[in-house]
């Protein structure tokens, strides 16, 4: 029985990750503003690269570190929520765009799409 329980959860996290790592995920929390927001971690390689990759595109964005800033933690867990969102359970950096939320490191070309709609 134990095993099953083990089994059921690994499968239940492995889900969760794909799930995830699915980069269509997108969500409006309600309250729409002219800015690019990326949350990181200051230990987050991938939001490092990020970073660079908004900077050589000549994109303009604030970028708070949450591990820093318990402030912008509760903010950023409020937006999650507020846009359908479990908070504290998605992979860094996250994006606020123009108040649509995109989670786990989204692709250029999605942070682009939702910058031109905005």
């Amino acid at each position: 029985m134990k095993k099953m329980i083990i089994i059921g959860l690994v499968m239940y996290g492995a889900f969760q990750w794909y799930s995830n790592g699915n980069n269509d995920l997108a969500g409006s929390y309600g309250e729409p503003h002219n800015e690019l927001i990326m949350y990181s971690l200051t230990t987050c390689g991938f939001c490092k690269q990020k970073a660079k990759a908004l900077k050589e595109e000549n994109i303009a964005f604030k970028e708070y570190f949450i591990d820093k800033d318990q402030k912008r933690m509760d903010e950023l867990n409020a937006k999650l929520t507020k846009a359908g969102f479990k908070p504290k359970s998605y992979g860094t950096p996250l994006f606020d765009v123009h108040g649509v939320m995109l989670p786990n490191n989204p692709s250029m070309e999605k942070i682009k799409k939702h910058l031109q709609n905005g």
